[in-house]
């Protein structure tokens, strides 16, 4: 039986007022149209939602939100707990997201299982709207709390707080211009950031400068963070407008 069915006081309840744009639902469902019901039950509860999608398809989506620092709160629906588990070690890394398994877990070695996985928390389909949307609330406020705190690209890992990077789990030393300049093509990963905004915001000089500086600063940051520095495909040129961070770099 769909989640809907489960839920008949879903129209009495009426927290949109306080959701807010960082109340972000992923709903991934291996039934579409499992997934489908889910889906209208949660933006029924006020929640802006996306999905739903499959497992395999999940995971770009939950990258690119955390290369962005958004806040996401991933709706795993399904009843083999094998699925959401799939997605929390797939996810493990990222920041900004928080997994809900919701499902037919009748045992609690499954409920476990998914909670030591890293779920922040694990709902029955035969959950009430009320006690539904507290539960995706919780998840949602832990997301934002956490996003933009780090950023991920590719194989780094950027922490924004403690001004560190990691690729493939070891530091990289970056100079403080180095870093800035990670950061501000991370945040407009895929875009194309012109060279005078890199100058202005980073550097602090005109963006009418000698471009010189600019390229060098680029040239060591690539050294640090290219797997092939010699043929960047991280952090790319835009010829005659500036640089690109690309987010799917095969790296």
């Amino acid at each position: 039986m769909p989640l809907c069915a489960y839920c008949p006081h879903v129209a009495a309840v009426h927290p949109r007022a306080s959701m807010t744009a960082e109340h972000r639902v992923l709903v991934i469902a291996r039934d579409r149209q499992l997934g489908i019901d889910v889906v209208d039950t949660v933006e029924a509860l006020g929640f802006t939602t996306r999905g739903p999608v499959g497992p395999m398809d999940a995971d770009a989506i939950v990258r690119n939100y955390a290369s962005r620092g958004l806040g996401t709160c991933a709706v795993v629906v399904d009843h083999d707990p094998a699925i959401a588990s799939g997605v929390l070690h797939q996810s493990r890394s990222l920041t900004g997201l928080v997994v809900v398994a919701v499902g037919r877990f009748e045992q609690s070695r499954d409920v476990a299982a998914l909670l030591d996985a890293g779920a922040v928390d694990v709902v029955r389909v035969d959950v009430a709207a009320d006690e539904l949307a507290a539960r995706l609330r919780r998840g949602c406020t832990e997301a934002a709390a956490t996003a933009g705190s780090h950023l991920s690209v590719a194989d780094l890992i950027v922490d924004i707080a403690r001004r560190t990077v990691t690729k493939q789990g070891a530091s990289v030393a970056l100079t403080r211009t180095e870093f800035d300049l990670l950061v501000c093509l991370v945040r407009k990963a895929d875009r194309v950031v012109p060279a005078g905004d890199l100058m202005r915001e980073v550097l602090g000089h005109a963006a009418d400068a000698d471009p010189h500086v600019l390229t060098v600063h680029i040239q060591r940051l690539r050294l640090k963070v290219e797997s092939d520095p010699k043929n960047p495909a991280l952090i790319t040129s835009v010829r005659g407008i500036g640089y690109m961070l690309v987010t799917e770099c095969g790296t």
